[in-house]
């Protein structure tokens, strides 16, 4: 029997993932010394910000683009001259080129965003800001926004380790800042703006269309933690030993409940928001998937993408 598809508004992913031996996220160097990224965190209660390693939004987000690239060229998805050579500026790309992106006619803001929104699958999905030659500037924000991957207090460490670089001549030595730990992680998907035209309040493509594009970021999500690409890993790749969290969907037009993974009991709040929300807005409203190894992750990545569909307004 077939399961008749859910349509998702938003989906959120709250989880606790462990990196052992990774230096994926450096800040740049002070003389022979490679600088971790760091960030403090305040917590309730605590007069003194403990101050931890973590790995900006940006690198995750540049990672998780990267891998969306490979996935829509692999599986034959809409992409702009620049998104097929894996080029930043993606559409903004093929406009420094003079490539045929608009017709003398298009003229409105309306009908330049429409054109771009079917011509290229990751400017649809991770946002674009250009400025057209003696044009209007064509923006759209990002379907997919992820917070920083920041450690949890007391659970990570920095280590520094001294290399020398060997030559012909003189070794070079320096010293490399290695880190250790569980680290919270936090993630929001708008499944119901892929394809969506705001000038228009219309999609600019189709449900198939639209479904792919859904799937394919997803996919793109799984491999990002399966694979963090990053600084050093041609000698520091990550050991990923545990990763543990929630996927929480939403059906209608409501958030997708996120808690962040430095609250001891972030699991358990959202399980009782999905709970609330249930009956403010109607059984279902809220579905929880939660997991507690890599592997579920990655199972129940599955089991979304064969059930769900994006929500259309």
């Amino acid at each position: 029997m077939t399961q008749e598809p859910i349509f998702v508004h938003s989906i959120s992913i709250s989880g606790l993932i462990s990196l052992q031996l990774h230096a994926l996220n450096n800040e740049g160097n002070e003389g022979n010394q490679s600088m971790t990224r760091r960030y403090y965190i305040v917590e309730k209660g605590d007069a003194e910000p403990k101050f931890v390693n973590g790995i900006s939004g940006d690198m995750l987000k540049h990672i998780q683009a990267e891998h969306l690239q490979r996935i829509a060229v692999d599986e034959g998805l809409a992409l702009s001259e620049g998104g097929k050579q894996g080029h930043p500026d993606r559409i903004g790309y093929d406009l420094d080129q003079n490539l045929p992106v608009f017709s003398e006619d298009d003229k409105d803001l309306a009908t330049k965003i429409q054109k771009v929104l079917q011509r290229c699958t990751i400017s649809d999905l991770e946002g674009f800001m250009v400025t057209e030659k003696r044009g209007p500037t064509l923006k759209r924000e990002s379907v997919i926004e992820f917070g920083t991957v920041i450690g949890v207090p007391t659970f990570v460490k920095t280590q520094s380790y001294f290399h020398a670089k060997y030559g012909t001549e003189n070794p070079t030595p320096y010293n490399v800042q290695v880190n250790s730990g569980l680290y919270a992680t936090i993630l929001n998907i708008e499944a119901f703006r892929i394809g969506y035209n705001p000038h228009t309040f219309d999609y600019a493509i189709s449900p198939t269309e639209r479904k792919q594009r859904l799937d394919a970021l997803l996919k793109s999500i799984l491999y990002t933690y399966l694979q963090p690409n990053g600084a050093k890993r041609n000698t520091l790749l990550p050991h990923p030993d545990y990763f543990e969290g929630t996927i929480s969907i939403s059906t209608r037009r409501c958030p997708a409940p996120m808690v962040s993974p430095l609250e001891f009991e972030y699991q358990r709040q959202i399980t009782s928001l999905a709970d609330t929300l249930n009956r403010i807005n109607g059984d279902g409203t809220i579905q929880v998937y939660s997991f507690e190894t890599i592997a579920e992750f990655a199972e129940q990545i599955e089991e979304l993408i064969n059930l769900i569909q994006p929500y259309q307004m």
